[in-house]
């Protein structure tokens, strides 16, 4: 149990830095000076939405892991 309670922590600390790197993507972009799809994607607030749907699933799966029971329970027989 101790393996998925550390998967779990690392799933979410990776959201969550996912999360903080999509943040300034969707601000720093300028529509007038960049015509591609991706600034038009950003001018929708795509990645300001991705970005704190990312945060917000990081920080449960990594609070969540907390909750996790620690060992197997012994056979009481």
């Amino acid at each position: 149990m101790g393996q998925i309670k550390l998967v779990v922590r690392i799933a979410g600390v990776v959201s969550i830095a996912g999360g903080a790197l999509c943040l300034p993507v969707g601000y720093g972009i300028n529509p007038k000076r960049d015509l591609s799809v991706f600034s038009n994607l950003a001018d929708m607030g795509i990645f300001v939405t991705l970005g704190l749907v990312l945060l917000a699933v990081g920080m449960l799966l990594f609070l969540g892991s907390w909750l996790l029971p620690g060992r197997e329970p012994e056979d009481l027989a």
